[in-house]
């Protein structure tokens, strides 16, 4: 038995890797999707800025409140350099999450949110605020789906 084991563990790791990165584009593509019809807004505030790989990238490690639950989320800082994020430290941005699943989310660093925003459905608020409309159309990268849930 520990002779199959030892002769097929590398199939194990490929097949889970794929698994994995298989799931996270289905993630991102619900996202996509669903958003416009099943998405509602909401206020978020960037807690920390956090680098990966070798100094790259940035992601914006951020925090939104849904019927008084706190949830930590990430998304890409995009084209801004780090000293330009870092400034937006402590801030509030707009953030869509799916009511089908509020651990697909994401933060639009480009809308501000100075009030804080009720959690307004997604139609509700391109209403209120049409000239919004290119902004939210530009979907920002998210982190990886397991740092939303872990």
């Amino acid at each position: 038995m520990m002779d199959i084991i030892k002769k097929y563990h590398i199939y194990f790791w490929v097949i889970l890797i794929i698994a994995l990165l298989i799931y996270d584009n289905h993630t991102r593509n619900l996202y996509s999707r669903f958003y416009k019809t099943d998405g509602v807004c909401t206020s978020g505030t960037i807690k920390e800025i956090e680098g990966y790989g070798r100094g790259t990238g940035y992601v914006f490690v951020y925090t939104f409140s849904v019927n008084n639950k706190t949830y930590d989320s990430k998304t890409d800082t995009g084209s801004l350099n780090f000293n330009d994020a870092r400034k937006l430290k402590g801030k509030d941005f707009l953030v869509v999450y799916l009511k089908s699943n509020v651990h697909v989310n994401r933060m639009y660093v480009s809308i501000p949110s100075s009030q804080k925003v009720g959690q307004t459905g997604y139609k509700n608020f391109l209403t209120e605020n049409p000239k919004m409309k290119n902004k939210l159309e530009a979907i920002p990268n998210p982190g990886w789906f397991w740092e939303n849930y872990f």
